[in-house]
């Protein structure tokens, strides 16, 4: 079959010209009738749009053929190609505006692409357009399932509906466009599996169909398009193995199956697309080892693997690549992220075309072979994550002229060059965490005067960081010089570095002032250090999304420049800042977590931090804030966390809004001068599960809504510990941790992965009085209840069994009277009981975990008895004596048995054998028990 609509060539050469001959006797009574109908059709377009478009000026007169943007016919005038991509960019278009483009009879050319159609379906009458050979859809807003209609486009040669919101699955009208060169439906929301169909479609050079939802297997009729250049099914959802039949595409360019979930080896098959330059199967769970036929295609430029399950070992593979003679292919090897071990090829040199490489994240042994240094040709090198081991000499890296990015981070390396050694590269980037580069401070590094990023984290420097680092002033700069011992003092200005990325120098022995720096625009962080003197303003100055300056210190009042629109998170934790906090976190939007705990900040909360809407975790514990908490926090609703315990807070409880902070799983206002009833906003709160508002002045009796904690009513489950992980995004990703310390079971226990574990109230220490709400017994998931040290009367709650997950329940100084429920029994993973000085009376129950609490958990409550008090019950003796009396008749019962069977068994014998031995010896008595038994059974048979 010929592989193209325009030329219907079953027809012979006579009957083409006697055709032409007819059409031309024809046109001249009606071609100007059909002109004229296009004419206005185009028109129509032209007057339906909201906004003029330049180009389209030109559409006035009668002679459309002088009209931009559109291609008529050189004999017969018709209109045959229009192009009306990106008439109104973002501003929406109506479809009706493109409704008269079936009068275009003669088209084969239409472009609608980068439009707004606003989400309107495909127009069904764009299949009434049977001479279309080329249709562009892509990027035109269009919405809903592909339209049948477009299988009535039999000429049609190219048909692009990417970047859309198309969804459904792939029409079988569509498939049956048997003249179909190239087919783009990527980036939509296509469902179902590739139509085994998809094999008729024999002229198809390019199929597209990446960033869809399709799933399945891939059909095996894929490899009958023999004429594919380009398969591109990447991120998508199918499964199941490569068939073996890919490799029939023996034209095939680019193939790329990158982000499915496909299982099972790469088909040894693979090894007939001789054409294949690029190859892509990143994200999978590709299994097996590297067959040793893809190393036979020489024309190879990209072989990314990342992210499989490939096993095996390279040696093999690389000497199949290296028998390729055209070195003047580069080519991109990238395997990061799989299960290749052994140790790396010796003879790595034979592969000059190597321009990247990339093996990080493996299981790769042994020593790097100094063959690598002869790969004059490499530009980036990743080696990290592996379990090489031994030393890197200078003749490792002694042709790598061309190296501009380097890492060799996470292994068990060490760097063996001499003292004045210069590299003869000058990277861009270098990573050498965890590479055992101490103590000194590397040298070498003095001549990379264009780096952009630098990773010497974790390497047992213990140096100072020399003048010439310093001299380098970088323009762009990532720096990572962590988890070392770097001690002395930094320069008073770093103004130099214009743009820096990254500084990151925490954990470390550096003291001193903090340098002013005049730009570091994504992540700061000093942290772990002995920083001392005030936050120099100019930290502020290019607008870091990340800020960590904790555990330092740092003094003197905080500076107002601190408030920046694109900070994300801030910590200032653990140093001596004093004075009042900033009232200006308005202008600091994006904040998502704000960390001021153990300093000596003072005044009041500022009522700006309301503005933070995005915020999710606000710890100002453990400072002297003092006044009122502000009311304007209800406006922080994305809020997760509020630490604000250990204060000097004042008055009342705010009456928040629960439905503002319907996301609040944690607030601690312990240890303040908080007064007043608990207000009854808290209650409806349903996400809170940890509530400490222990140590403070509350009075008045517990709102009955607190059994209304949906959190604390349920178990917590995993899929809620991300809340508790905030990504900071940008260029470098950043996951907070949360630390919450709560004090339970008599400890300060301090959870941060573990945090979506807790549930816990702590009300201790307050003057709350009235009864105990029996609504309290809801919270089946309760793990940690404390209401110690109040004034609390009247009985337990009757079903304080049902709070199930209790670990520890502390009721402790109280006036509670009454009995104790005998359904705490039921509290199977109680550790903790202490239920002392209260009025309680009666008996203690027993059973489970009630049997390993000591009297101390129930000393003060004079009226309690049985175990484990002294205190007997009423009643509890005669049961003893009772008890005492059948164990002595049960002694009696046992020797009286003994003595039962030793009598027993002779009698036994004797009688056994009295009867059975007559019986034997004495013929007369035999006959007389035969005669006896048979008169007896004659008596039954005559009743």
């Amino acid at each position: 079959m010929a592989c193209n609509a325009s030329a219907a060539a079953s027809s012979s050469p006579n009957t083409l010209l006697c055709l032409f001959w007819i059409f031309l006797s024809l046109i001249s009574g009606s071609a100007q009738l059909a002109i004229e109908k296009e004419r206005k059709a185009l028109l129509n377009v032209k007057n339906g749009l909201s906004i003029a478009h330049g180009e389209l000026s030109s559409w006035s007169g009668d002679d459309c053929r002088t009209w931009e943007r559109v291609q008529c016919h050189n004999i017969t005038s018709h209109v045959v190609k229009l192009d009306l991509s990106n008439l109104g960019g973002s501003t929406p278009i109506k479809s009706e505006v493109i409704s008269s483009l079936p009068d275009l009879e003669h088209l084969t050319y239409l472009d609608l692409s980068w439009n707004n159609f606003g989400g309107a379906p495909i127009p069904g009458f764009l299949g009434s357009l049977t001479q279309l050979e080329h249709l562009d859809l892509s990027q035109a807003g269009f919405s809903g399932r592909i339209s049948h209609q477009l299988g009535n486009l039999s000429k049609l040669l190219h048909l692009a509906l990417n970047h859309n919101s198309m969804e459904g699955e792939i029409p079988e009208t569509v498939v049956h466009l048997r003249n179909l060169q190239f087919l783009d439906l990527s980036h939509n929301s296509i469902s179902g599996q590739i139509p085994e169909s998809i094999g008729n479609l024999k002229c198809l050079q390019a199929l597209l169909l990446s960033f869809n939802n399709i799933e399945g297997v891939m059909p095996k009729s894929i490899g009958n398009l023999s004429k594919m250049s380009v398969l591109d099914l990447s991120n998508n959802r199918m499964v199941g193995a490569i068939p073996g039949t890919i490799g029939n595409l023996t034209a095939l360019q680019n193939l790329n199956l990158s982000g499915n979930q496909i299982t099972g080896h790469i088909p040894n098959s693979v090894g007939n697309l001789q054409q294949l330059e690029q190859l892509s199967l990143s994200d999978n769970l590709i299994s097996g080892s590297l067959p040793s036929s893809l190393g036979d295609l020489c024309n190879l430029s990209r072989i990314h693997l990342l992210n499989n399950r490939i096993a095996g070992e390279l040696a093999e593979f690389f000497e199949q690549l290296s028998k390729c003679r055209n070195d003047d292919m580069r080519l991109s090897l990238i395997l990061q992220g799989n299960e290749i071990g052994g140790p790396l090829p010796i003879h790595m040199d034979k592969l000059q075309r190597l321009f990247k490489l990339d093996l990080g994240s493996n299981s790769l042994s042994g020593s790097i072979p100094t063959s690598l240094g002869k790969l004059s040709r490499l530009m980036s090198l990743n080696l990290s994550s592996n379990y090489l081991v031994g030393g890197l000499t200078e003749a490792h890296f002694a042709n790598l002229t061309s190296l501009l990015t380097m890492d060799l981070s996470h292994n068990h390396l060490s760097i063996n060059v001499s003292s004045g050694w210069l590299p003869p590269f000058h990277a861009n980037v270098i990573a050498m965490r965890s590479c055992n580069l101490g103590p000194r401070f590397p040298p070498w590094l003095q001549n990379q005067t264009r780096l952009h990023s630098l990773d010497i984290s974790n390497n047992g420097i213990s140096d100072f960081f020399p003048e010439w680092f310093w001299n380098l002033c970088m323009p762009l700069m990532a720096l990572n010089a962590s988890g070392n011992h770097m001690r002395g003092v930094l320069p008073i200005s770093l103004e130099c570095f214009k743009n820096v990325a990254v500084f990151d120098l925490s954990h470390n022995n550096l003291g001193g002032l903090i340098p002013r720096m005049l730009h570091v625009s994504l992540y700061l962080d000093l942290s772990h250090n002995s920083f001392s003197g005030p936050i120099p303003e100019s930290l502020f100055g290019g607008g870091p999304r990340v800020m960590l300056l904790s555990n330092n210190s740092l003094s003197k009042t905080v500076p107002s420049s601190i408030c920046v629109p694109p900070l994300r998170l801030m910590e200032l934790n653990n140093n001596s800042l004093s004075g009042a906090l900033p009232n200006c976190w308005s202008k600091s939007p994006q904040l998502a977590i704000l960390d001021f705990s153990s300093n000596e900040l003072s005044g009041g909360i500022p009522p700006t931090l309301g503005f933070l809407t995005m915020l999710e975790s606000l710890h100002l514990n453990n400072n002297n804030f003092s006044g009122r908490i502000p009311l304007t926090l209800q406006g922080c609703s994305s809020l997760l966390v509020m630490d604000l315990s250990f204060n000097e807070l004042s008055d009342d409880i705010p009456s928040w809004d629960g439905g503002s902070l319907k996301s609040l799983r944690v607030l601690s206002l312990r240890s303040n001068k908080l007064s007043g009833e608990i207000p009854l906003e808290l209650s409806l709160i349903p996400s809170l599960q940890v509530l400490d508002l222990a140590c403070n002045k509350l009075s008045g009796s517990l709102p009955s809504g607190f059994g209304n904690f949906s959190s604390m009513a349920t178990g917590q489950n995993g899929k809620e510990l991300a809340q508790f992980h905030t990504r900071v995004p940008g260029e470098r990703s950043f996951y907070y941790h949360e630390n919450i310390t709560i004090i339970a079971k008599g400890l300060q226990l301090t959870y941060s992965n573990s945090l979506w574990l807790v549930t816990s109230i702590d009300l201790s220490n307050n003057k709350l009085s009235g009864e105990i709400p029996e609504e309290l017994t809801n919270l089946h998931g309760l793990r940690f209840l404390n209401l110690s040290w109040n004034h609390f009367s009247g009985s337990m709650p009757y079903e304080i069994g049902l709070i199930g997950q209790l670990e520890s329940l502390d009721l402790s100084k109280n006036n509670l009277s009454g009995g104790i429920p005998s359904s705490i029994s039921a509290l199977y993973s109680l550790s903790i009981l202490n239920l002392s000085y209260n009025n309680l009376i009666g008996r203690i129950p027993m059973g489970n975990q009630l049997l390993t609490f000591t009297n101390l958990s129930y000393m003060g409550n004079p009226r309690l008895c049985g175990e484990p008090l002294q205190i007997k019950c009423p009643g509890d003796n005669p049961t003893i004596d009772r008890v005492t009396e059948e164990e002595r008749m049960h002694e009696d019962d046992k020797y009286g048995g003994i003595w039962y069977f030793i009598g027993f068994a002779p009698g036994f014998v004797f009688g056994f054998w009295g009867f059975v031995g007559a019986f034997m010896i004495k013929r007369s008595i035999r006959i007389k028990y035969i005669l006896l038994i048979d008169g007896i059974c004659n008596w039954f048979m005559h009743m």
